[in-house]
């Protein structure tokens, strides 16, 4: 997509951003296809929003497939936001494991 200024994976959790007006970034996480997990995300703060996120699976069978979780947000007015991911089975789950985390500064 272009446009991207970020693209983020786990290596990422804990980062400060900064971003211009209309910037967008991509967060792509993995995930095992085959298990009943899936990342949410929750945001805190103004200045984003989400433009697109969905799971796609790459690898040609079953014992070869990972799963990648991408979601992409643009930053649409001045402030700070925490960004707080968790992969769970069910949205209701307070652990989650692994978790992704990240500020982001609209500048």
């Amino acid at each position: 997509m272009p446009g991207i200024r970020y693209t983020l994976n786990e290596s990422a959790s804990g980062r400060t951003i900064v971003l211009g007006k209309g910037d967008i970034f991509e967060i792509n996480l993995m995930f095992a296809p085959g298990l009943p997990f899936h990342w949410i995300f929750s945001v805190s703060g103004c200045g984003l929003e989400m433009v697109n996120d969905g799971k796609y699976i790459s690898g040609d069978d079953y014992w070869n497939a990972s799963g990648h979780y991408r979601a992409r947000y643009r930053a649409v007015s001045p402030g700070n936001s925490i960004l707080n991911g968790k992969l769970v089975i069910t949205p209701e789950e307070e652990s989650g494991y692994p978790r992704f985390n990240l500020t982001v500064i609209v500048k």
